[in-house]
């Protein structure tokens, strides 16, 4: 009788991890540009679309919808495919 191999599928997981990595450096790169802004107002560089009222959403929304998002996603195709013992039913 012959072991069959049987390995998971991790490439959803690691695409939804490499996005989760993007979002997070962009989310942070634009919470530390809002808080530059409330230390130096003038940080905008005279461009209305970097003030302050518009980049404060901007951050919020990358981080909570974009980062925790894609971390949820990941997390829960990664555990999903251990916790049933089973493969993903469709192969990316």
């Amino acid at each position: 009788m012959e072991l069959q191999k049987f390995s998971y599928d991790n490439k959803i997981v690691k695409a939804f991890m490499i996005a989760t990595v993007i979002f997070g450096l962009v989310g942070m790169l634009v919470g530390l540009t809002a808080a530059i802004q409330l230390f130096y107002p003038l940080f905008n560089f005279d461009f209305q679309y970097t003030t302050f009222g518009r980049i404060r959403p901007l951050h919020t929304n990358a981080i909570i919808f974009a980062f925790v998002g894609n971390a949820m996603f990941g997390g829960v195709y990664y555990s999903l495919q251990r916790l049933l013992k089973a493969r993903m039913f469709s192969d990316t």
